[in-house]
C-alpha cells in the first residue's frame, strides 16, 4: 500500500497511468463476482437479489466505497454483499455452497480467460527471441542498461544469449506485459496497452479469488469450508463476521496478508502462464 502512495507523490504520471489499467480491472472483478452470487442464488430459487436490483452489471449497485479503495491500493477488497435468503433453498447446505463458490469461480474463469488473451497478445507484442531465451529478464535488462550509451550497440536478444544459464521467472514478466519498455524488445509496440490491460484484469481477478477463499467469516471461503467439510455446523453471527473483517483489515494494513496473497498468486500465475505458453507454443 505504501508503495502505491509513494508512486502517487513521487511519480503521479506513472500512478495515473497504472490507474487507467487498475480501475477497469477492479470494476470488472468486483461487479462480476457479486453478479455471479446473485445469479446462482436466483437459479437456486432465491429471488432476493433480483428483487433488490442486485442482479445487474451496474457497478453503482455493487461497489462498497471502502472495499473498492482497498482493492485499488492493496489488492485486498470487497463489494457490497449480494443479499441471499437461504430459506428459499431446497437443499440449504448444497445451495449455499454453490452460491458461495460462484463468485470465486467467476473470478478464476476471468483470470484464465484474460491470461490466455494476454499470452496471445504478448506473442504479437514481444520479439520472438524474448520467448526463446528462458533467462532472468531483470538480470539481462540490468546487463543491457549497464552499457554506456556509445557502446550499447548490442541487441537485447544477443544479451539474453550471453546470460544463458541464469534461469528465472521470465514468463511472469514478459507475458504479463510489464517487462522493460525498450523498443528493441517490441515487435508491435502498439499492442502494449492491450497486453497490460488484459494482464491487469487477469491478476486482479486472481487476487480476489484467492482472497475470498480465505476461511474467515464473512468471506466466501468460510461458507465453502462450512458447507463442504463441516456440513453447516458452524454459524457466524454478525459480531463474529465483523471480528473476522477487522482481522483481515489489520493483516492488510500491516502487509502480512498482502505478502501471503502475492506469494500464492505468483505461484498460480506462474504455473498457468507456463502451461498456456507451452500450449500456444510460446
Amino acid at each position: 500500500m505504501l508503495s502505491l502512495f509513494d508512486d502517487l507523490f513521487n511519480d503521479p504520471v506513472r500512478f495515473l497511468e497504472d490507474a487507467l489499467y487498475r480501475i477497469p480491472a477492479v470494476l470488472i472483478a468486483l461487479v462480476l463476482h457479486e453478479w455471479a452470487h446473485g445469479y446462482i442464488a436466483y437459479r437456486m430459487g432465491d429471488p432476493t437479489a433480483r428483487a433488490m436490483g442486485r442482479l445487474t452489471l451496474n457497478p453503482l449497485k455493487h461497489l462498497d466505497p471502502l472495499g473498492t479503495l482497498m482493492m485499488f491500493f492493496v489488492k485486498v477488497g470487497w463489494a457490497k454483499p449480494v443479499p441471499v435468503n437461504p430459506n428459499y433453498f431446497k437443499n440449504p447446505h448444497r445451495d449455499d455452497f454453490f452460491v458461495s463458490i460462484a463468485g470465486i469461480t467467476m473470478n478464476l474463469c476471468l483470470f484464465l480467460l484474460f491470461t490466455l488473451l494476454s499470452v496471445v497478445l504478448s506473442n504479437a507484442l514481444w520479439h520472438p527471441d524474448v520467448f526463446r531465451e528462458q533467462t532472468s529478464l531483470s538480470m539481462a535488462l540490468n546487463y543491457f542498461l549497464s552499457y554506456p550509451e556509445t557502446v550499447r550497440i548490442h541487441t537485447f536478444p544477443e544479451i539474453l544469449r550471453e546470460m544463458l544459464g541464469v534461469k528465472g521467472r521470465v514468463l511472469n514478466y514478459i507475458l504479463a506485459g510489464y517487462g522493460p519498455e525498450l523498443d528493441v524488445l517490441f515487435r508491435n509496440p502498439g499492442m502494449l496497452w492491450a497486453v497490460r490491460m488484459t494482464s491487469q484484469i487477469a491478476i486482479t481477478n486472481l487476487f480476489i479469488a484467492i482472497f475470498n477463499l480465505l476461511p474467515v467469516p464473512p468471506l466466501d471461503g468460510f461458507h465453502v469450508v462450512n458447507d463442504l467439510v463441516l456440513k453447516g455446523k458452524l454459524f457466524a453471527s454478525r459480531q463474529v463476521a465483523s471480528m473476522g473483517m477487522a482481522a483481515v483489515l489489520i493483516l492488510s494494513f500491516t502487509g502480512v496478508l498482502g505478502k501471503v496473497l502475492v506469494f500464492l498468486a505468483d505461484g498460480v500465475q506462474s504455473g498457468v502462464l507456463h502451461v498456456i505458453a507451452a500450449l500456444v507454443g510460446g
